[in-house]
């Protein structure tokens, strides 16, 4: 790990403590035990941060989800496991200012990391028909439910129900 990484960490909690917008340079370098000068050795502005963040965050999604597609066991439960990683993380965990810090993302370009889940879930589902356009169905709904009423329990109880629908409707009969 690099001296950038670990102030890349640091400004996660940041971020989602306090949004981008009332995000500073000031509280980054305080986050990361570094001077506000050693800060700027690393990063040209607050933007900079936020991209290392978001790279950050993508890379771990996605190996989260290369985890859960490499487990054994049934199709239905590696499916869900990806999927689970896609949900957890579509909460952005902790934090009051989702929707902001999402928004900031796309307004800065920097794709989340769904194109590459996408493919992740298209290798489980390979041997069925259009494998990439289930997998994104599958995200999509994942979203979907993210976005519903209701504590964890019930978000994770829905994406099973999905995922178990769906994959006993791809296995022939």
């Amino acid at each position: 790990m690099t001296k950038r990484d670990d102030i890349a960490r640091a400004a996660v909690e940041v971020f989602g403590r306090h949004g981008f917008d009332r995000t500073s340079m000031d509280l980054i370098a305080r986050a990361a035990g570094v001077s506000r000068p050693a800060l700027y050795q690393y990063f040209h502005n607050k933007h900079d941060v936020f991209a290392a963040v978001s790279a950050q965050v993508n890379g771990r999604i996605v190996e989260a989800a290369e985890r859960a597609r490499d487990t054994g066991g049934p199709l239905a439960d590696r499916v869900y496991g990806v999927l689970l990683v896609k949900l957890d993380a579509a909460a952005i965990t902790g934090t009051p200012f989702p929707q902001e810090l999402l928004a900031q993302a796309a307004s800065m370009g920097l794709s989340p990391a769904d194109d590459r889940l996408v493919y992740v879930l298209a290798q489980l589902l390979a041997d069925t028909p259009e494998p990439m356009e289930t997998a994104a169905v599958l995200l999509a709904s994942t979203v979907g439910i993210g976005r519903s009423e209701g504590g964890p329990d019930v978000l994770h109880r829905r994406l099973r129900r999905l995922v178990d629908l769906v994959v006993s409707g791809l296995t022939p009969r």
